[in-house]
């Protein structure tokens, strides 16, 4: 009897000591920063944070997300850069960051090709353009008139500089004719307020920043980038029902530092895209007006450049360009 509960104290000795190297790991793990380039409560913040959650749960150590907002998200996109190349040091960011930005701003410092690995596509997403109570248009072509009638309003907002949101509304003025002035806005939440205050008369964003207001009928969404309506707004007409010629689509996408390990690389990507396929975070992504779009990193880095291709003459033909 003695040599059996020695038996078990030196068992249950072993289980502890067991136990006791195994939490130090899990709680010393480095845990993996995804940086939203925005603040909280946004689009990219909400989707980050979904996938971040089920990556957490799936990988068993922690990944967090982490709001770096500021100069249109090129500030996260810089610490990103400047990372260690070990995977620990992610960002979600929409395509503007990767795409326009870099024909707009002479002052970037790095190569979004070059300086950057693609983990994977994460969502798409259209675009919106709402008035806000200050601007009587119930419709696009109300709109334009009333804009060509009252030129001094032809004032939009968007959610940064260099934005897909700000491009959009350029696209806006030179099919409708009509020479639109820009102001931005360091996110969608300022812009919202300038909108529902009446010192802006519309602006473009994703669809998910007018929403609430939207159904409450305190601002009015005129129109939808998309190629066809939205579900969720099945009332809405796309720009191109509207009469404009214009079809944009955005994305956001997970980035890392360059020189990742192709290994690593291939482990975060399958652990994102395994989230997204998840059916409550396609879900909540649906009511955010935006699509799961789980894809590769090599998939990522094909549409990267697709969109490049696409949308730089664009920009180019714009003549706009900042420090």
């Amino acid at each position: 009897m003695t040599k059996m509960i020695a038996r078990r104290h030196i068992l249950a000795g072993l289980s502890a000591a067991a136990a006791a190297t195994a939490l130090p790991a899990f709680a010393q793990a480095a845990p993996v920063k995804i940086l939203v380039g925005f603040p909280p409560g946004g689009s990219a913040d909400a989707t980050a944070r979904l996938i971040a959650e089920k990556m957490t749960a799936s990988m068993g150590s922690p990944v967090i997300v982490e709001n770096r907002p500021g100069a249109g998200g090129r500030i996260a996109a810089q610490a990103v850069k400047d990372a260690a190349p070990d995977g620990n040091t992610l960002m979600l960011v929409p395509m503007a960051v990767m795409v326009v930005q870099p024909v707009v701003f002479k002052s970037i410092k790095y190569d979004t090709t070059k300086d950057f690995t693609p983990i994977g596509n994460a969502a798409t997403f259209p675009l919106a353009l709402a008035t806000g109570p200050a601007t009587p248009a119930k419709n696009m072509a109300e709109l334009i008139a009333w804009i060509k009638a009252n030129p001094t309003q032809a004032n939009y907002g968007s959610p940064a500089t260099g934005s897909l949101p700000h491009f959009l509304g350029e696209m806006l003025g030179q099919a409708s004719g009509v020479k639109m002035q820009h102001v931005p806005f360091q996110g969608g939440a300022p812009l919202m307020t300038a909108l529902l205050g009446g010192q802006l008369p519309m602006g473009f964003d994703t669809p998910l920043e007018f929403a609430e207001n939207h159904r409450a009928g305190k601002l009015r969404i005129q129109a939808v980038s998309s190629p066809q309506r939205m579900a969720q707004f099945p009332d809405v007409p796309t720009l191109r029902e509207s009469g404009i010629n214009i079809e944009a689509t955005g994305w956001f996408g997970v980035f890392g530092p360059s020189g990742m390990p192709a290994a690593r690389v291939e482990q975060l990507s399958g652990q994102m895209q395994a989230a997204l396929r998840q059916a409550d975070v396609v879900a909540k992504l649906t009511s955010l007006g935006l699509l799961a779009v789980p894809e590769s990193s090599a998939d990522m880095a094909r549409r990267m450049a697709a969109d490049k291709a696409r949308w730089e003459p664009v920009i180019k033909a714009t003549g706009f360009q900042a420090d």
